[in-house]
């Protein structure tokens, strides 16, 4: 007859814990909650701007909107590229064209500014070729 087993020793219950979210998670649930925050003033004052009845109004109400845009952006880490009226090297990464040109200029003025996510190019910057003055 073979020997009886031994019985296992009882190991205690695992506790179960609730699991948490991890910080960083947290933290980007935080930083959605602010953007959602910034757009939602700046839906109230697009409002504000499109039913204004004075040009002083609607001038008042596209200052707030631009600021709730602008902390929206930055709270996603949206930045702008370039200056509007700025003169830049030509870059074809972070620029783009108003007109077809044969060859890629080497100075350019910024007509609209782009923007980016980090190093990310979301739009670029819309630019012109700068003339050379004649002489």
């Amino acid at each position: 007859m073979p020997p009886a087993k031994r019985p296992s020793p009882k190991r205690p219950a695992k506790r179960t814990t609730a699991k948490r979210a991890p910080p960083v998670d947290a933290l980007a649930a935080a930083a959605w909650l602010e953007a959602d925050s910034a757009l939602a003033e700046a839906l109230v004052e697009s409002d504000r701007a499109i039913t204004a009845n004075t040009a002083e109004g609607r001038d008042e109400a596209l200052a707030l909107l631009s600021l709730a845009l602008g902390r929206a952006a930055r709270r996603r880490g949206l930045s702008r590229i370039g200056k509007r009226g700025a003169s830049e090297a030509f870059d074809g990464a972070r620029h783009e064209l108003a007109l077809r040109f044969k060859r890629a200029p080497k100075r350019v003025r910024v007509e609209i500014e782009g923007v980016a996510r980090g190093r990310e190019i979301l739009i670029k910057a819309r630019v012109a070729p700068v003339r050379a003055k004649r002489t």
